[in-house]
Parts: C-alpha cells; structure tokens; sequence
C-alpha cells in the first residue's frame, strides 16, 4: 500500500510520497521541486540542503522545475513581439511557490499534483497568462513526472520547458546509451562524435546530446533510465567542479532558445493544452 505523509524541516513543508521500499520527498515552497527521491535503498538524488534552506541560492540537487524555459537568456532579455523582456535563468518557476492541487494514494501508486499559476509579477518578464499542473506520481520504484500547461491567454505563448535533476554520480567519466551519435560541447561550441562515454572531468559548461530519453550508468550495479516524451529532444549534462553529482537534464530545447531558434519553441495555444512526461527509474546493469 502506498501513502503519503506531511512533515516540515527548518521552516519548509514538505510531502513524502512512500510505497515498498522507496519514497519521493516534495517541497511546494522550494520551487515545487523533488527534494529526495531514494529507489530501494538508493539515493537517486543529490541534496546540498544549505541551498535548499536558504532562499537567497539557487538549490544544489534535487530536480529543479524549468518553466517556461530551460536555460539562459542572452543578459537575461528576450523580445516578443517587439517588446522586450527580461527572465532569470532557468524561468520563473523553480524559484517561486506552488500550490498542492490534489492527491491521491491507492495499493498501486502514490501521486501529488501540484499548481503554479501566472500573476501580476511573473507577467513582467512573461506576458502571458497560464496554468502549470505538475503530477508527481511513485509507483513500483519509478518516479512519473506529468506537465500540463494552460496557456489562459487569448494569443499562442511559448515554451521550453525542461528539469534539472542532480543525480548522485560520483563518477564524471560517464557511459551512456541514446540514440545521439554526437554532441554539441558549450566549452569550445564544437560538435563531436559520440561513442558510448563522455568526460566530464574539469568542464564548466554543458554539453548536449540530441535525444531526451536516456541510460546512464549510475553505480557499478545500477543504471540510471530516463524516459522522456519526443517532446523532449535534448539531454542536457553538467557538473560542477568535484561535487557528487552529474546533472542529467531532459529539456524542450536548447538554451536561448527565445532569442536563437524561434522555430524549436512549443507554441501552446489556449484552447489545447501542453502535456509532458517523463519517468526516472534506477534498474540493474
């Protein structure tokens, strides 16, 4: 039977969705983000909890949500329109509150739903009005992840939505399976061939590969799978200095987006909404 519990820590609230051996701890304040997700035993994630509590940084781990881009914006600005704009890193949801919309546990899964909605501040920098539904669901040691957007404007708004999970990788020489035969390295802006391994030791900026869906390998008996929707064309990695952790991130589209490829960007049309998934799963190697 699965369920899920209410706790706080160091003034935030937090939901811990549990079922057999594994658990998906989630903080609507922090962003609306997962803070833990352990399969079996394992810690799937990685969690700096001095970012996580202190709301003046950027969190290190857990999965940050991307909305409604995923990225920078050259000096933080785009236009639309003929208007410019201006946008943080990485969108306006993952440093912002959501709201719990609903639950519900059952003998074969757990789900949170979870609501971020447009308001007079984020129409600053995004002049659109919309409705994100995030579903976090655990069932037999998978997390599911499902985005609705509802674009509540009368004009088609643009997107490229994306998620930045901190996996616990410790190693940086990291082997992978996908369907990409090459990538695109942001170090040097060079496209390379792609064999089965890149190395990550030393470098400050990403590299991407042209597929969302994804195996890496996580320890010497488990191997990370991420299974995305087409919609998510790209698989985005990054690591930061020594730290314990490879972010392996499925996103929409490529960074800048808004400003450098209008044509990738999903345009969401009021009357249809926008609906995303992907699932995060550890199996044996």
């Amino acid at each position: 039977m699965y369920e899920t519990e209410e706790f706080n820590k160091n003034g935030f609230h937090f939901y811990r969705m549990k079922g057999g051996t594994s658990y998906v701890d989630v903080c609507p304040e922090r962003g609306g983000m997962v803070t833990a997700f352990n399969a079996d035993g394992e810690d799937v994630l990685f969690m700096n909890e001095a970012t996580l509590f202190d709301t003046s940084k950027n969190v290190r781990g857990g999965i940050p949500v991307l909305f409604p881009i995923a990225g920078q914006l050259t000096n933080h600005t785009y236009k639309w329109k003929g208007t410019s704009y201006q946008m943080a890193n990485h969108g306006l949801a993952r440093t912002r509150p959501w709201t719990v919309a609903s639950r519900h546990t059952d003998e074969n899964h757990a789900e949170l739903t979870l609501s971020f909605q447009s308001n007079e501040e984020t129409r600053e920098s995004y002049p659109f009005d919309f409705e994100v539904l995030l579903t976090y669901a655990l069932a037999g040691g998978k997390l599911s992840i499902k985005q609705r957007i509802k674009n509540l404007s009368p004009d088609p708004m643009p997107v490229y939505p994306g998620y930045h999970p901190y996996f616990a990788i410790k190693d940086k020489t990291i082997s992978l399976k996908t369907e990409a035969t090459q990538y695109l390295d942001y170090n040097d802006g060079q496209i390379k061939p792609f064999s089965g391994t890149i190395d990550l030791n030393g470098l400050k900026e990403s590299v991407v590969l042209k597929n969302g869906s994804i195996e890496a390998d996580f320890n010497s008996a488990k191997k990370l799978v991420i299974d995305a929707d087409q919609a998510f064309r790209y698989s985005v990695l990054w690591v930061e200095g020594d730290q314990p952790f490879v972010c392996i991130e499925p996103w929409t589209a490529r960074t800048n987006a808004l400003n450098d490829d209008p044509s990738s960007l999903q345009l969401v049309k009021p009357d249809k909404p926008l609906e995303l998934r992907v699932s995060i799963a550890l199996a044996n190697r």
